[in-house]
């Protein structure tokens, strides 16, 4: 606009001396000027011959660009003294009033020179006044083009945004605050693409669009910016460095306080504004994350719809912690691997579109996956992992191995394991040996297909070598005691996110069997998982079973049945709990005095007074026919029998926990109809700790 004011104006001053020397102004109009570019209409020109020397005014009705469609009204422009030489014209003192597009009606003041010899033109405008800063501007004009150099200070970025928006309706969306230091220069060729050079520092900077995909937060850095504006596509090169402040753009959040950032962009293509093409990405954020790449970022179209983002990334010793919280644990949300605590470093490469993970290649060194639930850990993983959510391709196997882990609190040792990952599914390539409870677990078959899902499936077909019932009794919070477990696992299916049987789970213990028939776990990876089965207990050696539980000898053999059994959280809340001597039973039957006590203080009965008394005090084993204890636990509350009805007592009422027989014989006889089932493992963690009976 200002070279086009230059042409008109020097054109005049040029035809002026022709005038003649007694006129002491001229006053001219022009209806209409026009050119490819831009047209002039309502032109009109004053010079004055004063005693300082000459004077111009001009003024322009309306100033239209083609290209654009914009138009400028009442321009106007003052100059109080022109120098003329047969080398240039010269304005010191210029002074230019017009309406600018987001800067509203202002008028600058500086000073331009036009050299006729060559058609270079140089306008200054020392203190323009832009989103709430001063900028300076250093105009040059001629035959190739223009060049505008300009620094500024003190700009408001929410101003700014708010100006830039008007040349483009993609940035109404956002708001921003902040200050900007700005330098660089703006270059209009003749021929050719428009280019901006800006080299910026900002302080304090937030930015934020209305669907909330984009976010900072007290952002302090310096940007380089290269922009080449063609007549289709916007080319940029960019370089950011940070060392304070917070970004979110979705899915990906980072911290520059705590890791200073770099970011370099080069290529950015975009047509648009919306679509933007990134060729080449460096992103390095302080020993936490080492990437480069190339990606697409598409911004909403809709209100409240996505930002969509695809990439192909390279990862150079980067921190696993930082890419859990920045960018997995939202696409986990939901999931067993949503709420982790992690560490340790990979490398690799990952591609993602469509703003998820499509697969994944790295190397995994000494990691730490540790769930907050308490649901699983694993500690000192390595490995390579290969992932690809393509149904239709056949993704390399992965290989890992890790140092020790738990599951439930049971703790397990190190181990290897070689898989193929699937979008969700996961297959044991070989089989696992998993040492834990002082035995193995022997898996020899596992797969799980839409892992994560409610409409998961898998198998497991596993051997458990013996184990240390103590360690297993106490990570489900039972009293612990000696003794081993071992049993096959027939082959367990997952289908409905409830895991179910082939046949009866088999194990044996203390020279019996226990075998667990209709067994059904539902919502095993949820966060109250609930177990149903039947339990059968058959020929446990009592003298192995107590002296396990530290409960005083009793020799002979015990059978039991459990029906109804439902566990939530892994903690019963119902059953029909029925322990018994087998009619069979041959081998002697003994009890000694510790046992008859801490028998008669879980069912409230009588015994224990009559060992501190009288001749019975003075034997220390009992004989006795059989042992018997029910306990129907419902909300809670165990209803409580035994191996028959005792009558006996003042209201002939009770039931037999021990019937003796013999001599010297005893009973122990229940009268407590019911006990609360937190209580009653509270007394029985007392006696196997304390060695001792509580007696309520």
């Amino acid at each position: 606009m200002i070279r086009l004011a230059l042409v008109v104006f020097l054109h005049l001053v040029a035809t002026a001396p022709m005038l003649g020397a007694d006129n002491p102004a001229l006053r001219g109009s022009i209806e209409r000027i026009a050119s490819e570019s831009w047209t002039i209409t309502g032109f009109d020109s004053i010079l004055e011959l004063t005693a300082a020397g000459l004077g111009a005014e001009f003024h322009i009705g309306r100033l239209a660009l083609t290209e654009s469609g914009q138009t400028f009204d009442d321009i106007r422009i003052a100059c109080e003294l022109v120098s003329l030489t047969t080398r240039s014209v010269q304005c010191e003192r210029a002074a230019f009033t017009a309406t600018l597009p987001g800067l509203g009606r202002q008028t600058l003041y500086g000073r331009f020179n036009h050299e006729r010899h060559t058609g270079v033109t140089m306008i200054q405008l020392p203190d323009v006044s832009i989103a709430g800063g001063r900028v300076r501007f250093d105009i040059r004009s001629s035959e190739a083009g223009f060049e505008v150099r300009f620094a500024g200070a003190e700009l408001q970025l929410g101003e700014l945004l708010e100006l830039a928006s008007k040349f483009n309706d993609t940035l109404s969306a956002f708001s921003g605050a902040g200050t900007a230091a700005v330098s660089g220069t703006l270059n209009v060729p003749a021929n050719g693409p428009v280019r901006v050079v800006v080299e910026a520092g900002i302080d304090a900077a937030a930015l934020a669009n209305d669907d909330g995909t984009i976010a900072t937060d007290g952002i302090n850095g310096n940007l380089d910016l290269d922009i080449t504006f063609d007549t289709v596509t916007t080319t940029a090169n960019l370089v950011f460095n940070s060392d304070q402040g917070e970004a979110y753009v979705e899915p990906v959040y980072a911290n520059f306080s705590a890791h200073s950032l770099h970011l370099q962009l080069e290529e950015v293509v975009t047509p648009d504004f919306a679509f933007f093409d990134v060729r080449q990405f460096t992103l390095r954020q302080e020993s936490l994350l080492d990437a480069n790449g190339s990606m697409t970022v598409k911004l909403p179209a809709d209100e409240g719809a996505a930002m969509e983002i695809a990439a192909d990334v390279e990862l150079y010793d980067s921190s696993v912690s930082n890419l859990y919280t920045s960018l997995a644990q939202i696409q986990l949300a939901g999931t067993i691997l949503g709420n982790l605590d992690t560490d340790g470093r990979l490398s690799g490469s990952v591609s993602i579109a469509e703003s998820s993970l499509r697969s994944a290649t790295l190397q995994l060194d000494d990691l730490i996956l540790d769930d907050r639930s308490g649901r699983f850990a694993i500690y000192g993983l390595r490995g390579n992992l290969n992932w690809n959510a393509d149904d239709n391709g056949v993704p390399a196997s992965s290989r890992f191995r890790w140092a020790s882990g738990t599951a439930y609190d049971i703790s397990v040792g190190g181990g290897e394991l070689n898989l193929r990952l699937g979008d969700n599914d996961i297959e044991m390539l070989t089989p696992l040996r998993l040492t834990t409870m002082g035995g193995a677990l022997l898996v020899s078959q596992f797969a799980l297909q839409n892992f994560g899902s409610d409409d998961a499936t898998g198998v497991l077909d596993a051997e458990l070598e013996p184990i240390q019932l103590g360690q297993l009794t106490g990570a489900f919070g039972w009293p612990a005691f000696s003794g081993t477990l071992s049993g096959s696992l027939p082959l367990l299916q997952l289908a409905d996110n409830t895991i179910t049987v082939g046949g009866t789970l088999s194990a044996r213990a203390f020279d019996g069997t226990i075998d667990v028939s209709q067994l059904r776990i539902e919502q095993p990876f949820g966060r109250v998982p609930r177990m149903h089965g039947e339990l059968t207990v058959r020929g446990l050696d009592l003298q192995q079973v107590t002296e396990a539980f530290s409960f005083g000898l009793i020799q002979g053999r015990l059978s039991g049945d459990v029906a109804g059994l439902e566990l939530q959280n892994w903690r019963p809340v119902a059953m029909d709990l029925h322990l018994y001597t087998p009619a069979d039973d041959k081998t002697p039957h003994r009890i000694s005095q510790r046992a008859v006590e801490n028998l008669a203080s879980v069912g409230g009965g009588g015994a224990a007074g009559v060992l501190s008394t009288g001749f019975m005090q003075f034997f220390e084993v009992f004989a006795y026919d059989r042992i018997g204890l029910r306990c129907l636990l419902r909300n809670g509350v165990c209803a409580m029998s035994g191996a028959g009805p005792a009558n006996t007592g003042p209201q002939s009422r009770g039931y037999y926990i021990v019937k003796g027989r013999g001599l010297p014989r005893i009973d122990v006889v229940g009268y407590r109809d019911t006990v609360s089932w937190p209580r009653l493992v509270q007394q029985l963690a007392a006696i196997t700790r304390s060695g001792t009976p509580t007696v309520n």
